[in-house]
Formats: C-alpha cells, structure tokens, sequence
C-alpha cells in the first residue's frame, strides 16, 4: 500500500505481510516514509492489529524494529523504536470481531429516522437481522435484495437505458488527477 502526500512529495510504503503456518507472523506489517527525494526517512513496523512503531532511519531500512516504551513526542531524542499507534481493547460480546467505533455505524436513534432516505443501510432488514445473529434470515433477505436489484438491472438493460446514479456524480481531484465519485 502506498500514501502520498501530494503536496510535499512525500511517502509511505506499507507490506502487509501473509500469514504463515506460525501465529507469530500473522497480522504482519512493515514498512518505510520516504522522502520527496526516494531517500528512507522512517522505518515503520507492527502488527496492524495491536501496535504500530517507527524508527527514525535516515537513508537505510529497519526491517525490525524492537519497540520500547517511549512515545512518539521524544522521536528525534533516540532512534529508538516508538510507538505511533494502539489499537483499543475490544469489549467481548461483539460479535464479528468488530470494534466499538464500527458498531455505531449501524446505531439508528428514533430522532434521526424520519431525517435519512429510505435508501440508508440503516433500514436494511437483512443488515438488522445479521447484528441480530439471525443469519439465515439475513442471508435469505440479502439474496432477496440482490435478485430484485439483478432483475431491476435486466430490465433497463432491455430497456436499453443506462444506469445514471441519483445522488452522486464523477469528479476528478485537482491535485491527484485521481477519479472519484462526490
């Protein structure tokens, strides 16, 4: 994976590394910050699920990285390793592994239900049904809403009209060149 900034130049390569037979290599990730120049500035390392840390490594790559306790406002002291991100402890009876934040994506507070579209994934009954653990109502209720989208989608196809979204459109970001949908 790579991040740019466009605007300084800058860089990050991040590996997410396969899993292999030991559990000691799994959730792997490495990687290096480059500056507007190619030339290694960061080393960076962890598991993307727990912790992530960084090594300041002017002109070469770490490629491990001992973590220690420090925090990342003492970085340019010590090129030792420390730590840029935690992950948060996960409270038990989540289902799916999720974290509390992505939980709250599906929360529908009775205030805010006459203010969304119908088209809101909030209102998905096999949505509903799937955090319910109902999951053979959720798969029966997802396939349900495929085949009408299929049929709905056979239809203008006949029609021979074409598909034009309603709420966004194509643009192109001015800095990247990059197409996105706005």
């Amino acid at each position: 994976m790579e991040i740019k900034n466009h605007t300084t130049g800058e860089s990050c390569t991040l590996d997410f590394k396969p899993r292999g037979w030991k559990a000691s290599s799994a959730y792997q990730v490495t990687g290096k910050v480059l500056d507007r120049d190619g030339k290694t500035r960061w080393s960076v390392g962890g598991r993307w699920n727990d912790k992530i840390y960084a090594r300041l490594t002017p002109g070469f790559e770490d490629s491990e990285l001992k973590p220690t306790t420090r925090i990342a406002h003492d970085a340019d002291a010590s090129s030792q390793a420390f730590l840029v991100w935690q992950a948060h402890v996960r409270p038990t009876g989540i289902p799916f592994n999720l974290t509390p934040f992505v939980v709250t994506f599906q929360h529908l507070p009775d205030r805010l239900r006459p203010l969304l579209p119908p088209t809101d994934t909030r209102f998905r009954p096999d949505q509903r049904a799937m955090e319910d653990g109902e999951y053979d109502v959720a798969a029966t209720e997802k396939n349900r809403v495929e085949e009408k989208q299929r049929a709905s989608r056979r239809e203008r196809e006949a029609r021979g009209e074409e598909w034009v979204p309603r709420w966004f459109e194509r643009a192109r970001d001015e800095v990247t060149g990059e197409e996105y949908w706005r």
